[in-house]
């Protein structure tokens, strides 16, 4: 199976799965839950097909396109959620943590491709 069409089908596997138990949860989130996740899925889609190219042309230099991509990723959270530094709009602990709990653990997944390329290249040097 390509690649491609590979991790954009766990990414939206696993982000449905946790858009369930998120609404599951039964919590009053300051953003829409769809928003967030159709958000965090499509920047991560777009981050691993980033670092496959990364590592296809320069394998050694993933850890920083990996950086580089998880700053574009958090410019663009502020861009499109704008409520997270707005000081006129006063998230809870709960509400901030609604957002910033799967936009880590997609980060986190993404950490995990970079560690296993890094790795994969190691061991080819």
């Amino acid at each position: 199976m390509n690649f491609y069409l590979k991790s954009f089908l766990i990414i939206i596997a696993i982000a449905l799965l946790l858009l369930g138990i998120h609404s599951a949860a039964g919590t009053n989130p300051a953003f829409s839950l769809i928003k967030v996740y159709i958000f965090i899925s499509i920047a991560t889609f777009a981050s691993v097909s980033a670092l496959k190219f990364a590592h296809q042309v320069a394998a050694n230099q993933i850890a920083l396109v990996y950086l580089a991509t998880m700053m574009v990723k958090m410019g663009l959270a502020i861009l499109v959620f704008p409520q997270l530094i707005d000081d006129a709009v006063k998230l809870s602990k709960l509400q901030l943590l609604e957002f910033l709990v799967p936009y880590f653990l997609f980060l986190g997944l993404e950490a995990l491709v970079v560690i296993k390329w890094l790795n994969k290249t190691e061991v080819e040097a």
